[in-house]
């Protein structure tokens, strides 16, 4: 969960203070941000090598 809608709900106004406050129960987030960002940029490489190769082939 963004720390800025746990912010929200637990009613704090800055997102800091709920990331000092409970980014120790939260050791895994980077490792776990990485591997969403990861799938993100695998998922949009094969699109656009995907995309890439069918413009080729319909031009051919």
């Amino acid at each position: 969960m963004p720390v800025t809608d746990m912010a929200e709900w637990l009613g704090h106004r800055d997102p800091r203070v709920t990331h000092q406050t409970y980014a120790h129960v939260m050791p895994d987030a980077p490792e776990r941000l990485r591997s969403l960002m990861d799938a993100i940029f695998t998922t949009e490489i094969e699109l656009d090598l995907l995309l890439e190769f069918e413009a080729a082939v319909e031009a051919a």
